[in-house]
């Protein structure tokens, strides 16, 4: 059976260290984490170049998407 919420889920994994210290910030403004991304999609999609150049030097850097490899990668033999 599918979901019987009317917004899809959104699931991100941010490094400890970076939601500890946006968590504070947000809480001692008042504010929640769940809202504060809302709030950013919203800006997102109201004004992408602006919100995207406001944030681009905070861009985490891109991470390998699914399980970890069992064994090594064969080396990269496409500068030979």
């Amino acid at each position: 059976m599918g979901s019987q919420h009317a917004d899809p889920a959104l699931t991100v994994r941010a490094p400890a260290d970076v939601k500890g210290r946006a968590t504070e910030v947000l809480q001692a403004r008042g504010l929640e984490m769940r809202g504060f991304v809302v709030a950013c999609l919203t800006a997102l999609a109201a004004d992408p170049d602006a919100l995207l150049n406001q944030i681009e030097p905070h861009w985490p850097a891109e991470k390998p998407r699914g399980r970890p490899r069992r064994e090594p990668a064969p080396p990269d033999r496409s500068a030979d």
